[in-house]
């Protein structure tokens, strides 16, 4: 197993952090996908969407492959009683479960990419190098031990394919590429160039993009008619990213994505290979050109980026300088979690602690006191976006094979510092800035409301009053926080900010904030000097302004209304809070963070 320059403690380290991360992180979603799928075990096929979101409020979203496979996987659960219906929270314990199965794909993944290495010609030592720099790229490890995705089922039935591809097995590639499908599309624009660089037969090309895409056929015939499928898993606004990059002709829009696979595609059919080797290079080539082109040029979510991480790493070890993408994915890496944290603040961030082992430290809500986003302070996602786009096609164009050794057996072995440095360098750009974040949430005061999902903002307050009502957890109030809209006025007026009893309504703590010291998109900081509050009593935070016009008001920001959030945020938990607008009360919050602490 161990292979020089790799030495014992490489594995060693990379078993221990593996472990630890395992434990330690963990993103929600996981647990509502596996959940659901107790609809299969209850049994309920042909019914599965409708039950699990009538009977149990839970919406699945994905191709009955992810949930059928998780039904599999949760029969023990079933049979031992520890879950036996579809449930949208878990035990830490469970979790682990739940997790376990994905972790264990990706490892298996490994030894595939061992498998498809030697296949293609770099002989065993060389083949165990680049299946150990696979298990520790920075991105996919943060996938698959830290955000603890499922995406690698898609990732290990289209490495069983290439696997296959390179045997010249076509039955088993169509095979496989056909299971991977249901699981997310992605895989079909990688199908079909790989097709067109070896079949030129235009009956047989066919013939295979027919056989490729049944599985997902049937799946879709079985369950077209459900009212749930059809809304949450067809109407999925994903597939429509590919369009966001375009060009406008005046009366449609060109898909830049589209017309670009297309090319890839051509270019597939019309290229004439000859040697293993040459189908190795231009095949990876090709696969990498449409990872950078779907996402370099739509919008992605941070756990598809593990359906790169193959293409990525057996395209450099067919490179002549395989240590200069070495160095490459730890500048990946550090751009991927800045836009990460940016994007999906107190969800795919420091948030992911809440869900692993030490969730309890911090009551399974780490807030916001201080977020992973606030360290790393860039906030300017157009330009963090425009370099890891070009960062994904210079990564692939200079992977043409003319850049490739002629000798893809070739020693990698003066690369051994750049391994373990992008191994441990990536982990930590994520681990120590989300470890200061927990520091800082695991001591008092503690976020009892957080409400920052903000829509919209709310009509100006031009002599007038809004409020958030709250129940606090604790006996001392530290802080207050809220989100402001000036829309970039220099405002004139004065908001007035009471904390009062919400039956009695006595008032417990009040301060005024001059208005022209507020920015636009704001979140304002009360620091209220540690106020005795009575967790068995509501409280309200009324915000007024008594003066102000159209051209001289605030407004603050709102979150979605609940009933939505329930159905669209797995992590969204019964809430008693509510905002109160126009003396009525209202289905959502207002932007508003408290902070407590035990007396």
């Amino acid at each position: 197993m161990i292979e020089k320059p790799l030495k014992k403690i490489d594995y060693i380290l990379f078993g221990i952090i593996a472990v630890a991360c395992f434990l330690t992180f963990q993103q929600g979603d996981i647990m509502h996908t596996a959940g659901c799928s107790y609809g299969y075990l209850q049994g309920h096929f042909l019914d599965f969407y409708d039950w699990d979101a009538n009977a149990y409020n839970m919406w699945p979203s994905y191709m009955p492959s992810t949930y059928l496979v998780y039904a599999i996987w949760n029969i023990p659960m079933k049979l031992f009683g520890i879950v036996t219906k579809p449930e949208r929270y878990a035990a830490f314990w469970v979790i682990m479960w739940y997790k376990l199965l994905p972790v264990s794909l990706y490892m298996i993944s490994g030894f595939l990419i061992y498998k498809i290495a030697n296949v293609i010609g770099m002989g065993g030592k060389k083949a165990k190098i680049c299946a150990y720099v696979f298990l520790t790229t920075p991105i996919g490890f943060f996938s698959q031990f830290m955000f603890g995705q499922y995406d690698i089922f898609t990732i290990f039935l289209v490495l069983l394919g290439i696997y296959y591809y390179f045997k010249d097995n076509k039955k088993l590639f169509i095979l496989f590429f056909a299971l991977s499908i249901p699981f997310k599309y992605f895989s079909l624009l990688l199908f079909i160039p790989l097709l067109l660089l070896k079949e030129k037969n235009i009956w047989r090309i066919l013939q295979s993009t027919i056989l490729v895409a049944l599985p997902y056929l049937l799946e879709l015939v079985l369950y077209i008619g459900s009212p749930v499928f059809r809304e949450y898993v067809l109407g999925f606004g994903a597939t429509s990213y590919v369009y966001n990059a375009s060009i406008n002709t005046g009366s449609v829009s060109l898909s830049l994505v589209i017309m670009a696979w297309g090319m890839i595609c051509a270019w597939s059919y019309f290229k004439n290979l000859n040697t293993q080797t040459d189908f190795a290079q231009w095949a990876f080539y090709l696969c990498s050109l449409v990872i950078a082109v779907i996402f370099g040029l739509s919008q992605w979510h941070p756990q598809w980026l593990l359906f790169a991480v193959p293409f990525w790493v057996l395209g450099a070890f067919l490179h002549r300088d395989t240590k200069i993408f070495l160095a490459l994915d730890l500048l990946m890496m550090l751009i991927y979690i800045i836009f990460t944290v940016n994007t999906w603040p107190n969800h795919v961030d420091q948030e992911l602690f809440s869900w692993g082992i030490f969730g309890d430290y911090i009551y399974k809500d780490i807030g916001s006191k201080l977020m992973m986003r606030d360290i790393f302070v860039i906030t300017d996602m157009d330009m963090i976006c425009s370099i890891f786009t070009a960062l994904l096609f210079i990564i692939a164009a200079f992977k043409h094979p003319k850049y490739c050794l002629s000798n893809i057996a070739t020693s990698v072995d003066h690369c051994i510092g750049w391994i373990r440095g992008r191994f441990l360098g990536g982990i930590a750009i994520f681990v120590i800035p989300a470890v200061i974040c927990f520091i800082v949430a695991a001591i008092p005061p503690y976020v009892s409301l957080n409400a920052y999902q903000d829509l919209s903002a709310t009509s100006g307050l031009i002599n007038s009053q809004v409020a958030e009502v709250f129940t606090p957890k604790r006996e001392i109030l530290e802080q207050i926080q809220f989100k402001v809209a000036t829309y970039q006025r220099e405002n004139k007026i004065e908001l007035e900010v009471n904390l009062v009893e919400h039956e009695t309504n006595r008032i417990v703590y009040s301060t005024t904030i001059d208005g022209s010291t507020l920015k636009d998109n704001q979140w304002v900081k009360i620091n209220t000097g540690g106020i005795e509050i009575d967790p068995s009593i509501q409280y309200r935070i009324d915000f007024a302004c008594y003066d102000g016009s159209a051209n001289n008001c605030i407004s603050l920001y709102r979150t979605r209304e609940k009933e939505k959030i329930e159905k669209e945020d797995k992590k969204a938990k019964p809430d008693i809070s509510y905002a109160i607008v126009e003396g009525r009360p209202q289905n959502y919050d207002l932007c508003v963070k408290v902070f407590e602490r035990d007396k």
